[in-house]
This record gives C-alpha cells, sequence and structure tokens, in this order.
C-alpha cells in the first residue's frame, strides 16, 4: 500500500421521502505511479484498469496541485 492513494469522492443523494439532497462520500483506492508527486490536498484524474489488489482497480492518470487554478472551482487571488 506503500503506493496507493485514497481518493474521496464527494457527491449528493436525492431523498425522495423528504425531496431535499443529501451529502455522500465513496473512498476509492487508486495507485499512483512513483512518477506522479501527489499529497493530500492534490485534485487527481483516475482511471479504471485491471485489478492490482484486493481492493485498487483504478491508477492516477494526472495530478492537479492544490494551489494551481486549474483544479475544482475555487478561484486562484494573487496580490498585486
Amino acid at each position: 500500500m506503500v503506493k496507493t492513494i485514497i481518493v474521496r469522492r464527494n457527491y449528493l443523494h436525492y431523498v425522495k421521502k423528504y425531496q431535499r439532497y443529501e451529502k455522500r462520500h465513496s473512498n476509492i483506492p487508486a495507485h499512483a505511479s512513483p512518477c506522479f508527486r501527489v499529497k493530500e490536498g492534490d485534485h487527481v484524474i483516475i482511471g479504471q484498469c485491471r485489478p492490482l489488489s484486493k481492493t485498487v482497480r483504478f491508477n492516477v492518470l494526472k495530478v492537479i496541485p492544490a494551489g494551481s487554478s486549474g483544479g475544482g472551482g475555487k478561484k486562484g487571488f494573487t496580490a498585486i
């Protein structure tokens, strides 16, 4: 599990009885090749592959650093 990362996927689930959404998440184990420098908080793109172990079925394809403007919908502000 040295090269394995856990990707947390957040999503909304609709509850028909209350006509509202609830927050849920799922943890997806993914294999990170040594050429990727993945840190906690980075956004990653993963792709499905053959089973690598009992639980790992995904590979890391791309890493978007946490501070860059390319990841998520957060704005990056810079000082003038």
